[in-house]
């Protein structure tokens, strides 16, 4: 594969060529005979930092986009209209690694990932994978939301069936609407699921008791969920 600075240099070469009155029919077959191969070097380039780009936007454990690709996509969501972001936190998930393995706990949040990509195709949502066991969803905000969510939370609570063991993590959510809110941002929506979340590991047995649905207000709300967060 030769150097991108030869190429360039070949392609310029080959362009005043074909820029010149005088240029001769042999000189174009030659100069053509130079530039396809070089053209085909640089799209097999482009395919493989395709491949690549699609490989880092994409966690390889569950399936769904990272956290800088989920970002774009949930930015969209929100710019298309009323939208609630979810933010959700696996229970127990830790003691699935501890016992039975890194690869058990792969087999959970595999499991985790599918289930929530066909649950936000369902609801023309953008989920991804913000890292650990920490996932995000940026959905269309509509009526029935609360039930929509706790069907997910029920989907990904289900036993997940590992080689002969069946095992079962919880999930806290904190969901945050945008609804209200002047000119709403995926970072304020974020912190205020994040605050509502931390709220729900506290409840219930193992924190899986769903968070309520907290509508964006005013910074000062915003900051008194976040001081409330830290006092806990």
């Amino acid at each position: 594969m030769r150097p991108a600075i030869q190429t360039g240099a070949l392609l310029d070469r080959v362009r005043a060529d074909l820029g010149r009155p005088d240029t001769s029919p042999q000189q174009l077959r030659c100069a053509l005979a130079e530039v396809v191969p070089a053209a085909e070097e640089l799209l097999a380039q482009v395919t493989v930092l395709q491949g690549q780009l699609v490989q880092a936007r994409t966690c390889p454990v569950t399936g769904l986009p990272t956290r800088s690709a989920w970002t774009g996509k949930a930015q969209g969501v929100l710019a298309a209209g009323p939208a609630a972001v979810l933010l959700l936190d696996l229970d127990a998930f830790k003691p699935v690694n501890d016992r039975f393995g890194h690869e058990a706990g792969d087999a959970v949040l595999a499991a985790v990932g599918a289930r929530l990509a066909e649950w936000a195709t369902a609801e023309g949502a953008a989920a991804g994978r913000l890292g650990g066991d920490e996932f995000a969803v940026a959905l269309p905000d509509a009526s029935g939301l609360s039930a929509r969510i706790e069907l997910l939370h029920a989907s990904i609570t289900a036993p997940i069936t590992y080689r002969e063991l069946t095992l079962t993590v919880g999930v806290s959510i904190g969901t945050a609407r945008t609804a209200g809110l002047t000119a709403p941002t995926l970072s304020a929506a974020l912190k205020v699921a994040d605050a509502a979340m931390y709220r729900a590991k506290g409840r219930g047995r193992r924190g899986r008791r769903l968070a309520g649905i907290v509508p964006l207000h005013t910074p000062a709300f915003i900051s008194r969920l976040l001081t409330t967060r830290k006092a806990a």
